[in-house]
């Protein structure tokens, strides 16, 4: 839902306090401010303004805005003054989305906004209120760029909390007396990883012999014990104080997430904050996977947009893809890598690979019910359906990775889909090595795994339905000219594909269309990103 504030009237309400608690089982935001109905000189009519916020199955979750004042009470330039009450229930916010904007509806005719602060009209500084706890989610209200209230309900982290903010300013104090010139801190997915570009990239610049260069990664991890000991010298543990001291010291990130992955995904400490949209950082993007998929003009997606996380550079795999960083991303041609992801240096598949992987990507609206009931989100009854399209005589084949940010929050193992799952020291590279024929819907995984010489069935049905939830223009950038695998939009089609393609040889034509999109195959992407790094000085 877009709110068009130059041609239409448009609700308001402009905060200048707010308070947020919780209270027996329900969420309390208390707050006064300024109300307006924009463009217009209608008062509004307080007892027909709601609150919409987008619930399960993208079905408006409504409440009551309880005013103090009928209509508010006069102001300069037609806003009215006025105090108000929302009353949330505590198990429905639990099934939200992660990120939630609080929508004004006035008549269900004219939609607003929640400003966050009266303060900061034209500008967020990323400010949040405090962390109500529950169980092992945390819900708070934070501030985006543009100033509007969302409402946040994510897994906790230590940071949300006392003894973590603690440790925070601990380090953010300490890093003032560390002298490391040139530092360049290199991560994968929340630290915890050490398979993918990040962890390719990183050897191959500490076997050129830079010994500034540091990579964070969680030692718990079992990949740890099997890294060569001339790499861990320069390993730093997730968490740890030095760790920490080295995120507020740095300048230069390196990384296939966003550097909120640097520290804490989705940290909600105004330190954090501060410090990742620091206009001082340079951070050079290494995608996780090839980005040429939902295309970067969707709403889910402004993160990987230009002027988002300080992206300084973004790794790219051909001509293709950097155009649609410059058509839909705003980026510059110069902004671009054109050089292959690092990862695909080290991709590889067994001579004898017969697994049949089925790797939906994630769906970020369904991961707080996931949490609470697996077996009721779309995501687990659509995998359910791509597993009973695999014959019965190659179900022993069969391998089910849900994403990892699925799988992280899977509520309850013990389901129909269990018996197939990996267990978690088992890598996604370690499963793609042994896949011949991979089942998704569109995860970037299918480049990795076309890559390697694996054939790759994408299964559309619920496509349009979940690019509403991307937001904004959200679409596909592979369609049925470009795609480098069978479609099928139902079951029926996808028993009909697997018998197609099971160890059988890739099609020629999909090779040709991949080509266009993933262009290097010569092992030498991580050879192109270092010479990008040491000409923009990243690399000293």
């Amino acid at each position: 839902m877009k709110d068009d504030y130059k041609s239409k009237p448009v609700p308001l309400i402009i905060n200048l306090y707010r308070s947020f608690k919780k209270k027996d089982n329900k969420i309390i935001i208390k707050g006064c401010g300024f109300t307006k109905l924009t463009r217009s000189k209608e008062i509004l009519d307080l007892s027909k303004v709601k609150l919409d916020i987008t619930g399960e199955d993208d079905v408006p979750y409504q409440v009551d805005i309880n005013f103090r004042y009928a209509k508010g009470l006069p102001f300069v330039k037609g806003y009215r003054f006025n105090l108000y009450k929302i009353v949330l229930d505590l198990d429905r916010v639990l099934k939200l989305d992660i990120q939630n904007k609080l929508i004004v509806n006035y008549k269900d005719k004219y939609f607003g906004r929640i400003v966050y602060n009266a303060f900061d009209l034209k500008k967020g500084k990323h400010k949040t209120s405090k962390v109500i706890g529950i169980n092992n989610t945390s819900i708070y209200l934070r501030q985006t760029v543009f100033n509007t209230m969302y409402l946040t309900v994510r897994e906790s982290n230590i940071y949300d909390f006392r003894d973590g903010i603690r440790l925070l300013k601990k380090a953010k104090f300490l890093s003032h007396f560390v002298y490391k010139p040139n530092l360049v801190l290199m991560y994968e997915k929340e630290c915890d990883r050490y398979e993918e570009s990040a962890s390719v990239l990183y050897e191959k610049i500490i076997d050129l012999g830079y010994n500034n260069v540091y990579y964070i990664m969680n030692k718990r991890n079992p990949k740890y014990k099997t890294i060569d000991a001339k790499y861990k010298k320069n390993i730093i543990d997730k968490g740890s104080l030095k760790h920490l001291i080295y995120f507020f010291k740095c300048n230069k990130f390196v990384g296939t997430e966003t550097i909120g992955h640097a520290i804490q995904l989705r940290a909600s400490n105004r330190i954090v904050s501060k410090k990742v949209n620091s206009s001082k950082i340079k951070y050079v993007f290494l995608q996780h996977g090839v980005m040429y998929m939902v295309s970067l003009d969707a709403d889910m997606r402004s993160g990987f947009r230009n002027n988002n996380y300080n992206m300084y550079k973004v790794v790219v795999s051909s001509s293709l893809e950097k155009q649609h960083f410059i058509d839909l991303g705003g980026f510059s041609d110069d902004e671009l890598y054109v050089t292959g992801l690092a990862k695909f240096d080290k991709c590889m598949r067994y001579d004898n690979a017969d697994k049949i992987v089925i790797m939906p990507t994630w769906r970020r609206w369904e991961t707080n019910l996931a949490s609470i009931d697996f077996a009721k989100t779309n995501y687990y009854k659509m995998i359910k359906r791509m597993v009973d399209s695999v014959p019965e005589k190659y179900k022993d084949k069969l391998i089910v990775l849900p994403h990892p940010l699925m799988k992280k929050v899977i509520s309850d193992n013990k389901n129909e889909l269990s018996k197939y799952m990996v267990s978690d020291d088992i890598t996604y590279d370690d499963v793609l090595k042994t896949c011949d024929l991979l089942i998704t819907d569109y995860s970037s995984i299918a480049y990795d795994a076309f890559y390697r010489g694996s054939k790759v069935i994408f299964y559309w049905e619920e496509k349009d339905e979940c690019m509403k939830h991307y937001g904004g223009n959200a679409h596909l950038m592979l369609n049925l000219d470009n795609v480098y695998g069978d479609v099928c939009f139902n079951k029926k089609e996808l028993e009909k594909a697997f018998s197609a393609n099971y160890m059988k040889s890739q099609k020629k034509e999909y090779i040709e269309k991949y080509r266009e999109i993933v262009e290097f195959h010569d092992g030498k992407n991580s050879e192109r990103i270092i010479e990008h790094l040491k000409n923009d000085k990243i690399l000293k």
